[in-house]
């Protein structure tokens, strides 16, 4: 154990002692790990797009195309197995033009390498063929025809999936390459979320080298055992798994990654963290989960459910919420959050839960404690399109309305005193890439999409998983590393928010208090 992983261990502590069952395939720690990017540049493993601070024009600072070539060179490198796990649609544009060059490469060198693509499929999305939904039929015909001749001989299996219907399908973003890499985040392989469009959407990605890329895969290895246990009848075909593989995968489908270990020299102790939404089967079980929150603000309607909030089975399949709030609440002397939402939209039955009460409770402690608290979100009303929306709420108010509530209740002081409370210690903006640009220019306000966490600018986590209520699945690294941290700080939090103050509704050191 390495003594100065101090965050790691606090949640891991707290993992093992709720979720034992599930160390190994949803979470895990692992050492040796190097945290590096495919060029010299200090931070080129912190794939952020489109990383125009300061810009108003928001030009072409080259980041997505940094991010396809670290996609096209982790893939070619491969020789035994590649993982793509994403949200549908599928792969397109840039990311399409780096997965099929990236295969090709891998290929000429060795014919044997396997290549699992799964996409979560929400509601319909992966069901019929449109310029917005795509089945993996579809996708599978689109990829063959670009890789060309060597696609019949390449061991490929294409699986859209949904676990529950109407509630839970895959939203993990991962790139995993032999057990030796993985490229793991918030970033959804669209070009048209973030090319040179007239709102590209803010997103944070991070690559890594080491056994923590093995974690990648075994979690991929759960949302392929769900695909090859349901693929079969006409229900599930249409409900639960579109899957298509090349005859080359001779009708074999693939729930475990196999590849020769990998030696990396690395330092680094990362936690790989992971959660299964509804409808698969919980590792370990899924008995003994956390008791209900108790928290009836939080639920949008008395006629549904609230799982997040008030279903223990619910807990123990998402280790990944508990973590988080965990990593949060090891915090001494500062939190980073950058998210698209903490409060997330109410449709029930299918989401009825407003906010994570237990998050906003770790949130409100540490504000009572004095740690100092800094989010940034999407702009209320972010949007690409009527189909494409980058925000749930309406107003900022929205997430300050709730944290004085818990202030008041924790510490049992009147609502004046927690508002002055929440405004000693937080600062709290929407996002802006350039101070002062509130909107893009076809007026569409600005979009963040990241899924971070900082800590004591010591520990950061980089994922998919959303701080608002969603039951999908999901996976990131919470990363503990003085030079990562180092940098993740200076060249994405501090510009984040020195263009972002500017817009705070609170702020504690210029004194704004909503």
């Amino acid at each position: 154990m390495q003594a100065h992983s101090y965050y790691i261990n606090t949640v891991e502590r707290q993992l093992r002692q709720q979720y034992p069952g599930s160390e190994g395939s949803v979470w895990q720690v692992t050492d040796g790990n190097r945290i590096a990017g495919i060029h010299s540049a200090e931070d080129s493993w912190l794939l952020q797009t489109p990383n125009c601070w300061g810009d108003p024009q928001c030009n072409d600072s080259g980041a997505l195309q940094h991010y396809a070539d670290t996609i096209e060179a982790d893939i070619a490198s491969a020789r035994h197995w590649v993982d793509i796990t994403t949200l549908v649609t599928y792969p397109d544009g840039i990311f399409q033009q780096a997965i099929v060059s990236g295969l090709r490469q891998a290929y000429a060198q060795s014919p044997t390498i396997r290549v699992r693509i799964l996409g979560g499929t929400p509601p319909v999305m992966g069901n019929i063929d449109t310029s917005y939904t795509e089945t993996a039929k579809a996708y599978m015909r689109r990829l063959k025809q670009d890789l060309g001749a060597m696609a019949d001989n390449l061991n490929l299996s294409v699986a859209g999936v949904e676990t529950s219907w109407l509630y839970s399908w895959n939203h993990s973003k991962i790139i995993a390459v032999d057990g030796r890499s993985s490229i793991v985040g918030g970033h959804n392989m669209w070009e048209s979320a973030y090319g040179q469009v007239d709102s590209p959407i803010n997103d944070l990605t991070m690559r890594l080298k080491g056994p923590a890329a093995v974690s990648a895969h075994q979690f991929a290895d759960l949302l392929w055992q769900f695909t090859c246990r349901w693929k079969d009848g006409v229900v599930n075909k249409t409900l639960y798994v579109d899957l298509e593989q090349t005859n080359a995968a001779q009708g074999v489908c693939p729930t475990t990654f196999t590849a020769p270990e990998v030696a990396v020299s690395g330092n680094v102790r990362v936690l790989s963290l992971g959660g299964l939404g509804f409808g698969m089967q919980t590792p370990g079980g899924d008995e003994g989960g956390l008791p209900a929150a108790d928290d009836s603000e939080a639920s949008c309607s008395r006629l549904f459910k609230d799982y997040v909030n008030n279903d223990s089975e619910y807990t123990m399949a998402n280790p990944e919420e508990e973590g988080l709030r965990t990593l949060i609440a090891s915090a001494q002397h500062s939190v980073f959050i950058s998210q698209q939402d903490l409060i997330a939209p109410c449709v029930g039955p299918l989401a009825n839960s407003y906010y994570d009460a237990r998050l906003f409770d770790v949130l409100a402690a540490k504000l009572i404690e004095g740690v100092k608290v800094q989010i940034v979100v999407s702009s209320p009303g972010a949007k690409q399109s009527l189909l494409a929306p980058y925000s749930n709420m309406k107003k900022m108010t929205e997430i300050t309305d709730v944290l004085q509530r818990k202030i008041a209740e924790l510490a049992d002081v009147s609502a004046a005193e927690a508002q002055q409370t929440m405004c000693d210690s937080l600062q709290l903006a929407p996002i802006r890439n350039a101070d002062g640009v509130a909107t893009w220019s076809n007026g569409y306000a600005i979009g963040n999409h990241a899924k971070t966490i900082a800590v004591d600018n010591a520990a950061f986590y980089i994922g998919s998983k959303n701080l608002y209520p969603a039951t999908l699945q999901d996976f990131g690294y919470i990363v503990e590393d003085a030079a990562a941290a180092e940098q993740y700080q200076y060249y994405y939090q501090q510009p984040m928010w020195q263009n972002s103050k500017s817009a705070a509704t609170v702020d504690y050191q210029t004194g704004r208090c909503l």
